[in-house]
Protein backbone atom coordinates (compact mmCIF):
# COMPACT_ATOMS: atom_id res chain seq x y z
CA UNK A 1 0.00 0.00 0.00
CA UNK A 2 1.28 3.08 -0.85
CA UNK A 3 1.60 6.46 0.70
CA UNK A 4 1.45 8.01 4.37
CA UNK A 5 -1.46 7.14 6.79
CA UNK A 6 -4.28 9.79 7.42
CA UNK A 7 -3.64 12.04 10.07
CA UNK A 8 -3.26 10.41 13.80
CA UNK A 9 -6.56 10.95 15.89
CA UNK A 10 -6.47 10.40 19.37
CA UNK A 11 -9.40 11.15 21.17
CA UNK A 12 -8.85 13.08 25.01
CA UNK A 13 -11.64 12.54 27.49
CA UNK A 14 -13.67 15.32 28.10
CA UNK A 15 -14.97 16.07 31.27
CA UNK A 16 -18.12 16.21 33.20
CA UNK A 17 -21.20 14.82 31.62
CA UNK A 18 -21.08 12.80 27.85
CA UNK A 19 -24.32 11.70 25.29
CA UNK A 20 -24.48 8.29 24.15
CA UNK A 21 -27.45 9.46 22.32
CA UNK A 22 -28.05 12.58 20.18
CA UNK A 23 -30.34 14.91 22.77
CA UNK A 24 -29.46 12.68 25.54
CA UNK A 25 -26.89 13.70 28.18
CA UNK A 26 -26.33 11.48 31.13
CA UNK A 27 -23.40 10.74 33.67
CA UNK A 28 -21.54 7.44 32.41
CA UNK A 29 -19.60 5.18 35.27
CA UNK A 30 -16.42 5.03 32.75
CA UNK A 31 -16.27 8.17 30.22
CA UNK A 32 -13.53 6.12 28.66
CA UNK A 33 -15.77 3.75 27.35
CA UNK A 34 -18.75 6.47 26.95
CA UNK A 35 -16.16 7.97 24.14
CA UNK A 36 -15.64 4.74 22.35
CA UNK A 37 -19.34 4.53 21.61
CA UNK A 38 -20.10 8.04 20.95
CA UNK A 39 -17.68 8.13 18.18
CA UNK A 40 -19.73 8.07 15.02
CA UNK A 41 -16.96 9.31 12.09
CA UNK A 42 -14.47 6.53 12.12
CA UNK A 43 -13.86 3.04 13.61
CA UNK A 44 -12.37 3.74 17.40
CA UNK A 45 -9.70 1.17 19.06
CA UNK A 46 -8.87 1.21 22.85
CA UNK A 47 -6.18 -0.83 24.23
CA UNK A 48 -6.55 -1.99 28.02
CA UNK A 49 -2.72 -3.16 28.08
CA UNK A 50 -0.98 -6.66 26.46
CA UNK A 51 -3.19 -7.79 23.64
CA UNK A 52 -6.54 -6.50 24.94
CA UNK A 53 -8.18 -4.12 22.65
CA UNK A 54 -11.69 -2.81 22.10
CA UNK A 55 -12.89 -1.90 18.65
CA UNK A 56 -15.94 -0.76 17.74
CA UNK A 57 -17.15 -0.98 14.26
CA UNK A 58 -20.55 -1.07 12.39
CA UNK A 59 -22.54 -0.63 15.91
CA UNK A 60 -20.50 -3.35 17.42
CA UNK A 61 -18.23 -3.64 20.01
CA UNK A 62 -15.41 -6.02 19.43
CA UNK A 63 -12.80 -7.07 22.17
CA UNK A 64 -9.52 -9.29 21.70
CA UNK A 65 -8.09 -11.04 24.40
CA UNK A 66 -9.35 -9.15 27.65
CA UNK A 67 -7.17 -9.90 30.46
CA UNK A 68 -8.44 -6.93 32.87
CA UNK A 69 -8.11 -8.69 36.20
CA UNK A 70 -4.22 -9.98 36.94
CA UNK A 71 -2.44 -8.87 40.38
CA UNK A 72 0.55 -8.93 38.01
CA UNK A 73 -0.85 -6.12 36.18
CA UNK A 74 1.45 -2.86 36.52
CA UNK A 75 -1.57 -0.87 36.74
CA UNK A 76 -5.84 -1.85 36.90
CA UNK A 77 -7.47 -2.10 33.74
CA UNK A 78 -8.46 1.60 32.66
CA UNK A 79 -12.07 0.43 31.98
CA UNK A 80 -12.83 -2.77 34.24
CA UNK A 81 -14.45 -5.96 32.73
CA UNK A 82 -17.77 -5.32 34.45
CA UNK A 83 -18.55 -1.52 32.39
CA UNK A 84 -17.07 -3.23 29.31
CA UNK A 85 -19.63 -6.29 29.83
CA UNK A 86 -22.82 -5.06 29.30
CA UNK A 87 -22.11 -3.11 25.35
CA UNK A 88 -19.58 -6.15 24.46
CA UNK A 89 -20.78 -8.09 21.38
CA UNK A 90 -17.86 -10.24 20.54
CA UNK A 91 -14.66 -11.36 22.47
CA UNK A 92 -12.44 -12.75 20.27
CA UNK A 93 -9.36 -15.20 21.77
CA UNK A 94 -6.48 -15.72 20.59
CA UNK A 95 -5.25 -18.97 22.91
CA UNK A 96 -5.55 -20.25 26.30
CA UNK A 97 -2.74 -18.72 28.51
CA UNK A 98 -4.19 -16.57 31.12
CA UNK A 99 -2.83 -13.20 30.11
CA UNK A 100 -5.18 -13.94 26.81
CA UNK A 101 -7.82 -16.01 28.03
CA UNK A 102 -8.11 -14.80 31.58
CA UNK A 103 -10.38 -16.94 34.01
CA UNK A 104 -11.63 -13.38 35.97
CA UNK A 105 -12.49 -11.41 32.96
CA UNK A 106 -14.04 -14.21 31.56
CA UNK A 107 -16.15 -15.21 34.29
CA UNK A 108 -17.29 -11.45 34.60
CA UNK A 109 -18.06 -11.48 30.84
CA UNK A 110 -20.05 -14.69 31.09
CA UNK A 111 -22.15 -13.49 33.71
CA UNK A 112 -22.65 -9.85 33.34
CA UNK A 113 -22.76 -9.85 29.16
CA UNK A 114 -24.56 -11.87 26.37
CA UNK A 115 -21.23 -11.41 24.00
CA UNK A 116 -20.06 -14.17 21.73
CA UNK A 117 -17.11 -15.79 22.62
CA UNK A 118 -15.18 -16.90 19.54
CA UNK A 119 -12.38 -19.35 20.97
CA UNK A 120 -9.97 -21.80 19.63
CA UNK A 121 -11.38 -24.89 19.71
CA UNK A 122 -8.90 -26.43 22.10
CA UNK A 123 -9.98 -23.80 25.01
CA UNK A 124 -13.10 -25.00 24.87
CA UNK A 125 -12.81 -27.14 27.74
CA UNK A 126 -11.59 -23.81 29.41
CA UNK A 127 -14.46 -22.09 28.97
CA UNK A 128 -17.26 -23.80 29.80
CA UNK A 129 -15.26 -24.55 33.02
CA UNK A 130 -15.24 -20.58 33.43
CA UNK A 131 -19.51 -20.95 32.83
CA UNK A 132 -19.95 -19.89 28.99
CA UNK A 133 -22.87 -21.40 27.99
CA UNK A 134 -21.95 -23.10 24.98
CA UNK A 135 -24.61 -21.52 23.06
CA UNK A 136 -22.51 -18.37 23.28
CA UNK A 137 -19.08 -20.09 22.10
CA UNK A 138 -18.24 -19.92 18.29
CA UNK A 139 -15.03 -22.65 17.71
CA UNK A 140 -12.38 -20.75 15.19
CA UNK A 141 -10.37 -23.07 13.26
CA UNK A 142 -6.99 -21.68 11.51
CA UNK A 143 -7.80 -21.18 7.40
CA UNK A 144 -11.63 -21.83 7.96
CA UNK A 145 -13.40 -18.04 7.53
CA UNK A 146 -16.96 -17.64 8.61
CA UNK A 147 -19.14 -14.59 8.74
CA UNK A 148 -20.93 -13.13 12.27
CA UNK A 149 -23.19 -11.00 10.58
CA UNK A 150 -21.62 -8.16 8.60
CA UNK A 151 -18.33 -8.90 10.31
CA UNK A 152 -15.75 -11.27 8.08
CA UNK A 153 -13.47 -13.32 10.13
CA UNK A 154 -10.50 -15.04 8.72
CA UNK A 155 -8.75 -17.37 11.57
CA UNK A 156 -4.87 -17.69 11.18
CA UNK A 157 -2.36 -19.66 12.08
CA UNK A 158 -0.35 -18.94 15.09
CA UNK A 159 2.54 -21.12 16.60
CA UNK A 160 3.05 -19.66 20.15
CA UNK A 161 6.77 -18.72 20.58
CA UNK A 162 9.38 -19.38 23.44
CA UNK A 163 12.40 -18.07 25.29
CA UNK A 164 15.37 -17.34 23.12
CA UNK A 165 13.04 -16.91 19.96
CA UNK A 166 12.55 -20.45 19.53
CA UNK A 167 9.16 -21.99 19.23
CA UNK A 168 7.31 -22.84 22.09
CA UNK A 169 7.70 -26.59 23.50
CA UNK A 170 3.67 -26.84 23.69
CA UNK A 171 2.60 -24.89 20.41
CA UNK A 172 0.05 -26.54 18.77
CA UNK A 173 -1.96 -26.02 15.65
CA UNK A 174 -5.23 -25.02 17.22
CA UNK A 175 -4.33 -21.30 18.24
CA UNK A 176 -5.61 -19.07 16.52
CA UNK A 177 -4.88 -15.28 14.91
CA UNK A 178 -7.90 -13.46 13.35
CA UNK A 179 -8.17 -11.17 10.27
CA UNK A 180 -11.50 -9.25 10.78
CA UNK A 181 -12.94 -7.11 8.12
CA UNK A 182 -15.43 -4.44 9.46
CA UNK A 183 -16.63 -1.37 8.58
CA UNK A 184 -14.45 -1.15 5.07
CA UNK A 185 -11.18 -2.11 7.18
CA UNK A 186 -9.13 -4.96 7.40
CA UNK A 187 -7.58 -5.91 10.96
CA UNK A 188 -4.97 -8.37 11.41
CA UNK A 189 -4.40 -9.52 15.18
CA UNK A 190 -1.99 -12.73 14.48
CA UNK A 191 -1.85 -13.20 18.38
CA UNK A 192 1.11 -14.71 20.16
CA UNK A 193 3.26 -16.71 17.44
CA UNK A 194 6.42 -16.72 15.57
CA UNK A 195 6.73 -15.39 12.32
CA UNK A 196 5.39 -17.28 9.47
CA UNK A 197 5.63 -17.40 5.89
CA UNK A 198 1.70 -16.80 5.62
CA UNK A 199 1.88 -13.50 7.49
CA UNK A 200 4.17 -11.96 4.94
CA UNK A 201 1.77 -12.68 2.35
CA UNK A 202 -1.39 -10.66 3.33
CA UNK A 203 -2.03 -8.14 1.29
CA UNK A 204 -4.50 -4.64 2.11
CA UNK A 205 -4.10 -4.92 5.93
CA UNK A 206 -5.57 -1.77 6.94
CA UNK A 207 -4.56 -2.00 10.66
CA UNK A 208 -1.52 -4.38 12.44
CA UNK A 209 -1.61 -5.24 15.80
CA UNK A 210 2.15 -6.56 16.73
CA UNK A 211 4.33 -7.81 19.36
CA UNK A 212 7.51 -7.06 19.39
CA UNK A 213 8.20 -9.19 22.26
CA UNK A 214 11.33 -12.55 22.31
CA UNK A 215 8.59 -14.89 22.34
CA UNK A 216 6.70 -13.39 19.52
CA UNK A 217 7.72 -11.71 16.50
CA UNK A 218 10.41 -8.97 18.47
CA UNK A 219 12.10 -6.29 16.98
CA UNK A 220 13.67 -7.68 13.34
CA UNK A 221 10.70 -10.00 12.49
CA UNK A 222 7.94 -7.79 13.36
CA UNK A 223 10.07 -5.01 10.90
CA UNK A 224 10.17 -7.65 8.31
CA UNK A 225 6.12 -8.46 8.54
CA UNK A 226 5.27 -4.58 8.29
CA UNK A 227 7.85 -3.72 5.72
CA UNK A 228 6.24 -6.64 3.45
CA UNK A 229 2.63 -6.36 4.23
CA UNK A 230 2.80 -1.88 5.15
CA UNK A 231 -0.63 -1.36 6.72
CA UNK A 232 -1.70 1.76 7.35
CA UNK A 233 -1.82 1.73 10.88
CA UNK A 234 0.18 -0.20 13.06
CA UNK A 235 0.14 -0.80 17.10
CA UNK A 236 2.68 -1.75 18.87
CA UNK A 237 1.18 -4.28 21.77
CA UNK A 238 2.19 -6.89 24.31
CA UNK A 239 4.45 -4.35 26.73
CA UNK A 240 4.12 -2.28 29.54
CA UNK A 241 1.49 -4.33 30.91
CA UNK A 242 2.97 -6.36 33.65
CA UNK A 243 5.41 -6.80 36.53
CA UNK A 244 8.80 -8.01 34.89
CA UNK A 245 11.09 -11.09 37.07
CA UNK A 246 13.64 -12.85 35.87
CA UNK A 247 12.14 -15.42 34.64
CA UNK A 248 9.18 -14.11 32.56
CA UNK A 249 10.68 -10.75 31.22
CA UNK A 250 10.74 -13.33 26.99
CA UNK A 251 7.05 -12.29 27.32
CA UNK A 252 6.27 -9.39 29.59
CA UNK A 253 9.22 -7.08 28.22
CA UNK A 254 8.10 -5.47 24.60
CA UNK A 255 10.60 -3.55 22.28
CA UNK A 256 8.14 -1.01 20.74
CA UNK A 257 10.65 1.81 20.62
CA UNK A 258 13.59 0.20 18.91
CA UNK A 259 11.21 -1.57 16.71
CA UNK A 260 10.18 1.86 15.43
CA UNK A 261 13.57 3.19 15.20
CA UNK A 262 14.59 0.55 12.93
CA UNK A 263 11.46 1.36 10.53
CA UNK A 264 11.89 3.43 7.67
CA UNK A 265 10.17 6.66 7.68
CA UNK A 266 6.97 6.16 5.62
CA UNK A 267 6.04 3.36 8.38
CA UNK A 268 7.24 5.51 11.35
CA UNK A 269 4.92 7.79 10.68
CA UNK A 270 2.24 5.15 10.55
CA UNK A 271 2.93 3.21 13.54
CA UNK A 272 1.30 4.83 16.89
CA UNK A 273 2.26 3.44 20.47
CA UNK A 274 -0.81 4.41 22.51
CA UNK A 275 -1.26 4.75 26.58
CA UNK A 276 -3.63 2.32 28.39
CA UNK A 277 -7.07 3.56 27.83
CA UNK A 278 -6.32 6.02 24.83
CA UNK A 279 -8.66 6.06 22.18
CA UNK A 280 -7.78 6.33 18.63
CA UNK A 281 -10.46 6.86 15.29
CA UNK A 282 -9.17 4.70 12.22
CA UNK A 283 -10.66 6.44 9.45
Amino acid sequence: MNGDSPVKRVLLLPDGLLSSEPGKVETMANPKLEVMLAVDDGIPLCWLGNLSWLIRAQGRLIAFDLDLHQDIRLNPSPIPAEEIAPVLDVHFITHWHGDHFNGDTCRILAKESRCLFVIPSNCRDKAIDLGIPEDRLHIARPREPFDLSDLHVEPQRALHGGERYAVYRHANLDDCGYLLTAGGKKFLQPGDTVLLEEHLEFTDVDVLFVSPTVHNTHVDHSAILINAIEPEYIFPQHFGTYAQEEGNIFWTRGYPDELKSILPKPMQKRYHKLEQGSVFVVT
